[in-house]
């Protein structure tokens, strides 16, 4: 319950979009709201709908849809090509929609007191402002901020990550760039925008985005520090983790004999695609095989019903939490989406990146800058080194990794969130 009962009880509207990563996060928040006295509602595609109802939390569906789990291998797939996934996300799943998108949206808000938006969901700032409505824009990585002092990898150009010894000058470069390169994918919503007669705030996928009440960096400032050209009133909250059971992301049961498995023997190397990604991770899964015959480690593979083998050194488990399972690895593989980053950041271990798209990339040098493991290219996978060298910048990144762990779980990013939440209905 409530800390005070001074405080005016919010109805709390978080809109959002994508895969459990862009949803566990805000489960994570609307529960401490729960536990602080206010109402919380989720708007996002009916596919969550049983899920997010499983936690007791109010759903309220919002366009477009996702396709069932046995059609949304291909979709997946798509939206994770490196070089046309994030085009493919904005054009043709999120823009032909984008009316119903709002009016669906318009609707759900209508009897909440504060609406959280999500930079997939893009209807969120036009809703707020039509309406007059609080507002928090929320961001659950990194790049999504585009600073100037602190390039980003380009997502679809990750190869020019060394122009970041530009610094700030690259960092326009690359927001101009942004903005000339994304014109196109947001015509929908600016044609929306001028109907509805709004005001224009900035492009929607820049400036346009973010909330003049402040924005909810829903990331831990020891992964990515505060940056002086963030949007006004910005808050890094800590990592906002959940990834209970009830969110996996497909059907099959949880295995219940992986921990066993892990623990009768060496600790195995954890090798995990997030919830997207691993719908187009054969030819990893296919490495991973090879690499655990050859180095002789043992590996478990974290693989959605999407992989078999009948390799001794490896265990295929159809879902596992992050939680539970990294802190037991030896080390952890995985694809650099920001939630399955957080969650190995939190467990203190080393992490190796194999991006695919969006702001993997960018994790991954955010990783290896940070000394905790490293970035690694999609050309290296043939040769996959499962062991790890004992070398002492081995070491230093064991023990940095450690280091960054403790500082991780001392944080609370779903409190913190409520808390910006709760100055902001106070207002």
């Amino acid at each position: 319950m409530r800390e005070s009962a001074l405080l005016k009880t919010l109805k709390i509207l978080f809109s959002t979009f994508g895969s459990l990563g862009d949803i566990h996060p805000y489960v994570a928040i609307a529960l401490e709201a729960k536990r602080r006295g206010h109402t919380p509602v989720i708007a996002t595609s009916e596919r969550y709908r049983e899920k997010i109802a499983a936690q007791n939390i109010e759903f309220r569906p919002v366009a477009p849809d996702l396709p069932p789990e046995d059609e949304f291998a291909g979709l997946a797939k798509q939206v994770m090509n490196e070089k046309d996934g994030p085009r493919f996300l904005f054009e043709e799943i999120l823009g032909p929609s984008i009316r119903t998108q709002y009016a669906d949206l318009l609707a759900a808000s209508e009897d909440v007191d504060l609406l959280i938006s999500h930079p997939a969901a893009q209807t969120g700032p036009l809703v707020a402002r039509k309406t007059g409505k609080k507002w928090l824009s929320s961001v659950l990585s990194p790049i999504s901020l585009w600073s100037r002092r602190d390039p980003c990898v380009p997502p679809t150009l990750p190869h020019l990550d060394w122009l970041r010894v530009l610094g700030p000058l690259w960092g326009r470069i690359q927001v101009e760039a942004g903005k000339a390169a994304t014109k196109k994918w947001v015509v929908g919503i600016e044609q929306l925008r001028e109907e509805q007669n709004i005001e224009f705030a900035g492009h929607p996928m820049f400036g346009g985005q973010f909330s003049p009440f402040g924005t909810l960096a829903l990331f831990s400032r020891h992964f990515c520090a505060p940056q002086p050209d963030w949007p006004q009133n910005t808050t890094a909250t800590g990592f906002c983790f959940y990834d209970a059971v009830g969110l996996k992301s497909n059907s099959q049961p949880e295995s219940s004999d992986w921990r066993a498995w892990m623990q009768n023997g060496s600790p195995p190397v954890v090798i995990g695609l997030g919830s997207a990604a691993v719908h187009d991770g054969a030819a990893i899964w296919d490495a991973a095989v090879r690499a655990s015959r050859r180095d002789n480690v043992r590996v478990v593979l974290l693989t959605a019903g999407t992989f078999e083998t009948a390799e001794e050194n490896v265990l295929c488990v159809p879902y596992a939490p992050y939680s539970e399972i990294f802190p037991l690895a030896r080390h952890v593989y995985h694809q650099g989406g920001v939630g399955t980053t957080a969650q190995a950041l939190r467990a203190g271990v080393r992490q190796v990146i194999m991006p695919f798209a969006h702001d993997q990339s960018d994790n991954a040098a955010r990783i290896q800058r940070l000394g905790v493991g490293r970035w690694m290219r999609r050309r290296e996978l043939p040769s996959l080194n499962l062991k790890m060298t004992r070398s002492a910048w081995e070491l230093q990144r064991f023990e940095r990794a450690r280091e960054i762990g403790e500082l991780i779980r001392a944080e609370n990013g779903p409190q913190a969130a409520c808390e910006s939440i709760e100055r902001v209905g106070a207002m």
